[in-house]
C-alpha cells in the first residue's frame, strides 16, 4: 500500500509554516518550498524524507502505533483540510474508499 497524493502542491505551498526549512527546504518569503515549480515538485523523485509521507511518523496524533491504512487515511483526511482552506477545487480529494 502506498499513500495517494492528488499533487495539489497544498503541502508544499506551506511547507514554511510546517517547520520546512528546520528539515533543509528551501523557503521562499510566501511560506511556500523553493522547489515547488508550476505547482509540481522539481525534485519529487529525489525529496527529502520529510516530503514522504511513507517515511513521515505522526505517533503524538496516536496513542499507539495506527496501521499503514490507517496512517494515510488519517494523513489524506489532513490534506482535505489543507485543500478546504486554500480554497482548491475538491477534485484534488482523495477518495478514502481507494485505500481498501
Amino acid at each position: 500500500m502506498k499513500f495517494l497524493c492528488s499533487k495539489c502542491g497544498a503541502c508544499c505551498r506551506r511547507a514554511g509554516f510546517m517547520n520546512g526549512a528546520k528539515y533543509g527546504l528551501p523557503i521562499q518569503k510566501d511560506g511556500s518550498c523553493g522547489n515547488l515549480v508550476n505547482n509540481e515538485c522539481s525534485i519529487y523523485k529525489n525529496r527529502p524524507d520529510v516530503c514522504r509521507v511513507e517515511k513521515m511518523s505522526f505517533t503524538d496524533r496516536y496513542s499507539k502505533k495506527p496501521t499503514k491504512k490507517q496512517y494515510f487515511i488519517d494523513t489524506t483526511k489532513l490534506c482535505h483540510e489543507i485543500i478546504d482552506k486554500d480554497g482548491l477545487d475538491s477534485s484534488y480529494k482523495i477518495d478514502i474508499k481507494e485505500y481498501n
